[in-house]
């Protein structure tokens, strides 16, 4: 296992991560369940990703396969509990989203059927964690005071649930890049 900040750092991701991994085989039904709109298809590594993203009004994710049973959503504009994310079905989806202009780590948390139902990350200092169900995959680890850290260390949870942790491989793939048009998903309060 490659550390996962310093593979940020070097695929220039280090200073936004906003990952989704949705437990489904098929990229393509979790596309249109983002309603992604279909004529911004592109296939492009992550390097061209960075190149293309123009920000608001369209939001951008890039998917593709993670590991059996998984597909992994790099997105761009959304945020937690973005109508998008709570709109993938009845299926685990864990997110980590990290900022660094911020300096905001929102930890990793599950959704399902859109509801998010708490934070499956490792525990705090105090070994507080919402979901025990995934005790077993924290394991040496043990939340502290440094954001990077932590967000290395809430990868590696992801990594241990999904069976793949963030590689050099996942970094080069080719994955599909959609845009979600501005309106797609219209705010509720």
């Amino acid at each position: 296992m490659h550390d996962q900040w310093d593979l940020l750092v070097e695929y220039d991701l280090s200073y936004y991560f906003h990952g989704l991994w949705v437990e489904s085989d098929d990229p393509e039904e979790v596309a249109r369940l983002l309603r992604v709109d279909e004529k911004t298809r592109q296939e492009c590594d992550l390097g061209t990703l960075i190149d293309l993203y123009q920000g608001r009004p369209a939001d951008t994710v890039w998917l593709g396969p993670h590991a059996p049973g998984w597909t992994h959503v790099l997105a761009f504009g959304l945020y937690p509990y973005h109508p998008a994310i709570r709109n993938l079905g009845k299926r685990r989806v864990f997110q980590v989203r990290y900022d660094d202009d911020r300096y905001l780590l929102e930890g990793l948390y599950l959704y399902y059927d859109g509801r998010q139902l708490g934070y499956a990350g490792p525990p705090d200092e105090e070994g507080h964690m919402d979901l025990p169900d995934y005790l077993a995959y924290t394991d040496g680890l043990e939340l502290g005071e440094d954001d990077r850290r932590n967000l290395h260390l809430m990868l590696c949870m992801a990594g241990r649930i999904t069976g793949r942790f963030l590689d050099q491989e996942w970094f080069t793939s080719t994955r599909t890049m959609y845009r979600i048009p501005d309106g797609t998903w219209p705010e509720t309060g």
